[in-house]
């Protein structure tokens, strides 16, 4: 049976703030550290043990990454078999799955003993390792999509490193979703000793997303446990990166980070440190979320950005090559290469029928982006001519 119910599609907002809401944000840095932070001290190293599992399969990068996203509940139920059938019969090749619930639980059971911390005791995939050997037995791509800095698991075991409010209170965003501060080493340790895991578990590739400071909520609240407020986010974010992304690249681990698609058309971090020019060193590949909805009204003259798909993703990667110039050393041809954009396929501004979706992948392709991937938060995809 074909997975699709067209009147239930939903609106795509899990992934993140729409960046225009960003832009309006001021932060208010409150350095006021909990009595358990350990701000002023030496950050303690996180020790993971190594996995050890059977050899795994890897799958070759496709020549055009075409993909869709499942979270960890379709992942581990009968769903992954219907949309395995769905991507087979309309040409899709390359599945992005959850490693975290959205609590920050892993959906899976680790052999790390690390990360064991943090795990369900009843993961959402019972057998990862009989799910990503059923993908590679189809030739499917598979990425492991894991979220950073919005984290509850985390952050209950190690209160200390999680965002709070002056009364010592966790900090939750509008959703109700605890944060960690990017400054803390341990956070980014914890996103490498997973991404480890993943790729030593089947996956081609590791995804990092929500790789900034906090956006969504009483931000002027935060308490930072570890940033002093004084250095730049930039700076922050930039040493983030080099963390988790140069010890991907280091392991020989393909490597992607999920950007906000306004760092495709400014220098500036958006109170949030996160720009494109930071994550580009340490990233195989940036998935810009190039939403048209997620733009506002009048952006580049159009009064309804989600009525203009083309146009939109077209320029946002245009403007992201031209934003790179002086940082990138190789042709405009291989850098266009890097981009691989998450395309909106749920109904945000405008009902997002085939040829929307169709027109976005046609502004991905001409952009020379070598790939792209479907956002529908629950998993419902609009068919379309996807080769």
């Amino acid at each position: 049976m074909r997975p699709l119910i067209h009147n239930i599609k939903k609106h795509g907002w899990l992934l993140g703030l729409p960046v225009f809401l960003i832009v309006m944000t001021v932060v208010v840095v409150v350095h006021a550290p909990h009595p358990e932070a350990a701000s002023s001290e030496p950050q303690e190293e996180i020790t993971s043990t190594a996995v050890h599992t059977p050899t795994m399969v890897h799958i070759a990068l496709p020549s055009e990454v075409r993909g869709f996203y499942w979270t960890a509940t379709t992942a581990g139920s009968a769903r992954a078999q219907e949309l395995l059938a769905y991507l087979k019969e309309y040409g899709l090749n390359t599945v992005v799955i959850d490693l975290k619930m959205d609590d920050g639980e892993l959906a899976f059971a680790p052999q790390d003993d690390f990360l064991k911390l943090y795990g369900q005791p009843r993961p959402a995939i019972a057998d990862l390792d009989a799910l990503t050997t059923m993908l590679a037995d189809e030739g499917v791509y598979r990425i492991a999509r894991i979220a950073v800095m919005r984290d509850g698991a985390f952050a209950r075991v190690h209160p200390e490193l999680a965002m709070r409010t002056a009364g010592g209170e966790l900090w939750k965003d509008k959703i109700g979703s605890l944060w960690l501060d990017p400054t803390a080493l341990q956070v980014a340790d914890y996103a490498i000793a997973l991404g480890r895991e993943a790729y030593a578990r089947g996956f081609d590739e590791v995804q990092f997303d929500y790789v900034r400071f906090a956006s969504d909520g009483a931000v002027n609240r935060i308490v930072y446990p570890v940033y002093d407020g004084k250095t730049s986010m930039t700076q922050i974010m930039q040493t983030f990166f080099a963390r988790v992304g140069g010890a991907m690249q280091a392991d020989q681990i393909p490597v992607s980070f999920d950007l906000f698609g306004m760092t495709f058309w400014s220098y500036r971090d958006f109170n949030i440190g996160q720009r494109l020019v930071d994550a580009l060193p340490y990233a195989d590949w940036v998935s810009p979320m190039v939403y048209p909805s997620h733009y506002p009204d009048g952006f580049e003259g159009f009064a309804n950005p989600a009525e203009a798909p083309y146009e939109i993703v077209r320029r946002s990667l245009d403007e992201g090559t031209r934003l790179t110039h002086g940082f990138w050393s190789g042709s405009d041809e291989q850098l266009r290469a890097k981009w691989r954009p998450w395309l909106q396929d749920f109904d945000i501004g405008a009902v997002y029928t085939s040829d929307k979706i169709e027109a976005q992948i046609k502004a991905a392709r001409d952009a020379g982006a070598s790939g792209w991937i479907l956002w529908n938060a629950r998993n419902v995809y609009e068919p379309a001519q996807y080769k």
